[in-house]
């Protein structure tokens, strides 16, 4: 699935999202960004897109930076990273996790399993991605003419 068709199922899913005008407007940027850097590291664009939401809004939120979750680089820990920078810490996390919820944990806590911290985890993570997939199959059939 191209990441323009998961935003769009993403914004009708969940019609209250936050920051919602931002992220109307910055779609195509966004989608070009997921969908190239998805491509790049090798990691399914919808969860690339979900922990972007979670972490910040895929950038919208205020104070975030315009961040996707992940610095720019080990040293420079306050700096907010993009698209590549979170694509690459979740192909790290599959490499040494070898799943979907390990790269999750790895990306949130360096570790392969859910740490005892607070905030999202794999689990949200796994449940944002099918709620929106699932609105993008029912759209699809829709168009179909298939009820």
């Amino acid at each position: 699935m191209s990441a323009a068709a998961w935003i769009v199922a993403l914004l009708a899913a969940y019609p209250h999202l936050a920051h919602r005008a931002c992220v109307e407007a910055r779609a195509p940027q966004i989608a070009a960004d997921a969908d190239a850097a998805a491509a790049r590291h090798g990691v399914p664009v919808a969860m690339l897109l979900a922990v972007a939401v979670l972490e910040s809004h895929l950038g919208c939120a205020p104070r975030s930076g315009g961040c996707w979750g992940a610095p720019v680089s080990r040293t420079r820990r306050q700096t907010a990273g993009r698209a590549d920078h979170a694509a690459s810490a979740l192909a790290l996390g599959l490499r040494r996790c070898h799943s979907d919820e390990g790269a999750v944990s790895h990306f949130r806590w360096g570790v392969c399993h859910r740490a005892a911290h607070v905030g999202y985890g794999p689990e949200d993570v796994l449940r944002l991605a099918a709620r929106v997939a699932d609105t993008l199959a029912r759209v699809e059939t829709r168009r179909a003419g298939v009820r």
